[in-house]
């Protein structure tokens, strides 16, 4: 959990970001992180287009809640 968290905080400035970037930044193997990030997708809490990704207005929500 700790990871999906950090991949939030890291995009959380609403600016699309590169999945390369990602990759350097979160210390995972590439199958988990392709994992999570589907799940991110999928909870509607990230958006990914052509391997760039970006928080959406309810990633941001779920990272004001968990406050």
């Amino acid at each position: 959990m700790i990871s999906l968290d950090r991949i939030l905080e890291l995009i959380q400035d609403i600016q699309w970001h590169s999945l390369d970037e990602i990759k350097l930044i979160v210390s995972m193997p590439s199958d988990k992180l392709n994992e999570a990030l589907y799940f991110l997708q999928k909870q509607a809490l990230i958006d990914i287009k052509d391997e760039m990704l970006k928080i959406t207005y309810t990633g941001l929500k779920f990272l004001q809640l968990k406050s």
